[in-house]
């Protein structure tokens, strides 16, 4: 009997004690994310980025370090004739906590290139019908300028998704 009550006590001080050692991490948590590579509309290429500052729970322990990876989504179309500008979207999907759980984010920073669409067309149309006739109409394969997001440009507001317990 005493071995029971004894089992009991232990069972129940140490679940008492796991939650003591647990911080959690509530849906909403804001971080910066810093991109370390530039990503243009033109290339195809891989963008990577880290957290830029430790993270912290309710309990000031740190769940996020700084430097961790962010997987991130990219979104591009390069510039295209008749002055269309490129585009490029960059969305962060996840990173780690420091126990290693998957933490899935929520934040974008997105950049579009000059739009030369005047330019095209009116050279294109008015040397086309004009001085030059025919060989003018080359001018509407003008491309718009690319878009750009620099190295070390820091996306402010990337939120937590969901709530989680860090171990």
């Amino acid at each position: 009997m005493f071995k029971r009550i004894f089992a009991l006590i232990m069972a129940v001080s140490t679940v008492n004690l796991s939650l003591l050692a647990s911080t959690p991490l509530e849906r909403g948590t804001s971080l910066s994310v810093r991109i370390t590579s530039q990503i243009t509309s033109k290339k195809s290429s891989t963008a990577s980025a880290i957290v830029e500052n430790d993270v912290k729970g309710k309990n000031g322990k740190i769940v996020i370090k700084r430097g961790t990876p962010v997987q991130l989504q990219l979104n591009k179309k390069s510039a295209r004739g008749c002055g269309k500008a490129g585009y490029v979207s960059v969305k962060c999907i996840s990173t780690q906590a420091t126990d290693g759980q998957n933490i899935t984010l929520e934040g974008n920073i997105s950049d579009e290139g000059e739009n030369r669409k005047g330019l095209a067309i009116g050279l294109g149309v008015g040397l086309g019908l004009t001085f030059l006739p025919f060989v003018g109409f080359a001018f509407l394969a003008i491309k718009g300028q690319n878009a750009v997001i620099e190295s070390n440009t820091i996306i402010p507001n990337v939120f937590v998704m969901n709530d989680y317990t860090i171990e």
